[in-house]
């Protein structure tokens, strides 16, 4: 192996003394591209281990896809900074299909599977974010192409179900192990309906990973650990989940945030949030009811949540949400706004905001 430069050198120096958070500038179209190879490197990590530079806070990763038919385009956002808080753009992925695809954070980094290409072609393909250094790269892809599917990690392995062309497809369910970077089929649900293979979004939830039906909202979920399918109807659909600490979330499209635990299927009002709902009214302003914003995606981070939206023109917004739980009030939460702002703004020539906030997760880095 060749001896790196004098210049590469001083870079290995100076790189690990740099937040990763950081990296996601240095990732820019600006930098030389033999530095972008440098951020990947091994030596940058073993060179960061040796300054003991390696344990880091959670970094919130979000995609969104700002015109009709382009590519998601990804960014990093960092709420620990002082001032504004901002999306600081991270190379995306040109081959991302445009919609309905399914996204899984694990270890370090954020798996893209399937969605739909082209319009309505389904993909197979999968690709990984590296987190550490904001790189993608291609892993195997699945048997079968999907869009729309559940897909939530449970014990280090991937698991994927739904979304196919066909209903009775027999690689309808398949794991993915990255450790062998390898796919296999597992049963799938015996009674498999069109509604349980079209998914809006995924949970993980007591070792289970649970999708939530496009259509009625109600929870199909699988048990690796059991090798059991098991459903579960909603009362109350709501439009966004997240979980943290066990504890189940949903938000309305008006900024409401209700809490349950796992087995409970009663939802509960987080109190404590007024001041959500006149940040929210307060990034509208007078006109018609049919460009009023929508919460966009409910995302965890850390112990807390954050909140997205869009504003009327096109800006993205986002509030983030510390949680407590009050024994004294019969184990009643309460939420608290740390901090709301708008992110960024997407202007566009059509008559309404077009930005979509396609995934929201934190990862450890």
């Amino acid at each position: 192996m060749s001896r790196p430069a004098a210049k590469d050198t001083i870079v290995l120096r100076c790189f690990p003394l740099v937040l990763r958070s950081d990296h996601a500038a240095s990732s820019s179209s600006q930098v030389p591209k033999r530095y972008h190879s440098l951020l990947a490197s091994q030596e940058l990590n073993k060179t960061r281990l040796l300054l003991g530079r390696t344990k880091e806070k959670e970094r919130l990763y979000v995609c969104l896809s700002t015109t009709p038919k382009s590519t998601p385009s990804w960014f990093l956002l960092r709420p620990e900074t002082t001032g504004k808080k901002t999306l600081i753009p991270v190379p995306s992925l040109p081959s991302q299909p445009q919609t309905f695809s399914s996204y899984v954070p694990l270890d370090w980094g954020i798996y893209v599977i399937g969605g739909f290409k082209d319009g309505d072609v389904r993909s197979s393909d999968v690709s990984l974010l590296d987190c550490r250094t904001n790189t993608w790269r291609e892993v195997p892809s699945m048997s079968v192409g999907r869009a729309a599917a559940a897909a939530g990690a449970v014990d280090g392995k991937i698991y994927v179900f739904g979304g196919c062309e066909e209903v009775k497809e027999s690689n309808w369910a398949e794991v993915y192990d990255p450790k062998t970077e390898t796919w296999e089929a597992f049963a799938p649900l015996p009674d498999c309906s069109e509604g349980d293979n079209v998914v809006r979004e995924t949970l993980v939830m007591d070792e289970k990973v649970y999708g939530v039906d496009f259509w009625s909202g109600n929870f199909l979920s699988y048990s690796p650990c059991e090798g059991k399918w098991g459903r579960k109807k909603t009362e109350e659909v709501k439009s966004y989940y997240c979980v943290v600490e066990k504890v189940l979330y949903g938000c309305d499209e008006v900024g409401n945030v209700f809490w349950r635990e796992s087995e409970e299927v009663v939802w509960k009002e987080v109190k404590g949030l007024e001041a959500l709902q006149e940040v929210f009214s307060g990034s509208n302003s007078v006109r018609s009811s049919a460009f009023r914003e929508r919460v966009r995606k409910l995302s965890s981070f850390g112990l807390n949540i954050v909140v997205f939206w869009v504003g009327h023109k096109g800006d993205v917004w986002c509030a983030e949400i510390s949680l407590e739980r009050r024994e004294e009030e019969e184990g009643e939460i309460w939420g608290r706004i740390q901090w709301s702002e708008d992110l960024a703004a997407f202007r566009n020539t059509f008559r309404r905001p077009t930005v979509e906030v396609l995934y929201a997760a934190a990862v450890n880095v």
